[in-house]
């Protein structure tokens, strides 16, 4: 099995060579918000993108524009936390380079969780970027878990490692992939 920075820098490679990128994230978006999961939730949880990844920015005006409460993730020692922000103006640049927002925690229950990585196999297992902070939160998450990616980031096998947790669902600007029925 290849490495996992192997596997991260090729499928870097295969974005770099889209094209067609913001019309792929568009498709994403739309299929995701058709959803039952999705429509369902009131309260969502969306990583910002990093580069080369799915720009989320629209995927949370539409869940503000339906009424949904929108949770962020901040990178902290202990983990992550999520908080809610009401516009973009409640979010500045933290770790990474990535938007975290300003606002205070939350305890609140999460539906849907937009889970970020980097390369994906069918069955639901990611390899994100190295930190591990979605596995520890994953670990006692309670909602659905949904990835977005470019069909180039699916492979047929990716390395696991027994803290692995498999997201429920990978929306693609083909399919979605319907991971675990443990949502179902």
């Amino acid at each position: 099995m290849i490495e996992k920075q192997q596997l991260r820098q090729s499928v870097h490679q295969k974005i770099l060579g889209l094209g067609d990128r913001a019309d792929r994230d568009r498709a994403i978006i739309h299929t995701l918000t058709g959803l039952e999961v999705w429509r369902e939730a009131n309260t969502v949880a969306v990583t910002l993108a990093l580069d080369l990844e799915i720009d989320t920015l629209p995927l949370i005006r539409s869940a503000w524009k339906a009424g949904k409460s929108v949770f962020v993730p901040k990178v902290t020692k202990q983990g992550l936390t999520f908080h809610e922000i009401h516009s973009f103006e409640d979010l500045e640049p933290g770790v990474m380079g990535i938007l975290e927002p300003t606002t205070s925690a939350t305890t609140r229950a999460i539906d849907v969780c937009i889970v970020p990585g980097r390369v994906f196999e069918r069955s639901g297992y990611r390899i994100g970027w190295g930190g591990g902070y979605y596995d520890r939160f994953l670990a006692s998450y309670e909602g659905v878990t949904v990835s977005l990616a470019y069909d180039v980031q699916l492979l047929d096998e990716v390395p696991i490692e027994p803290h692995d947790i498999p997201v429920e669902f990978i929306v693609t600007e083909r399919e979605t992939i319907l991971c675990s029925q443990s949502s179902l």
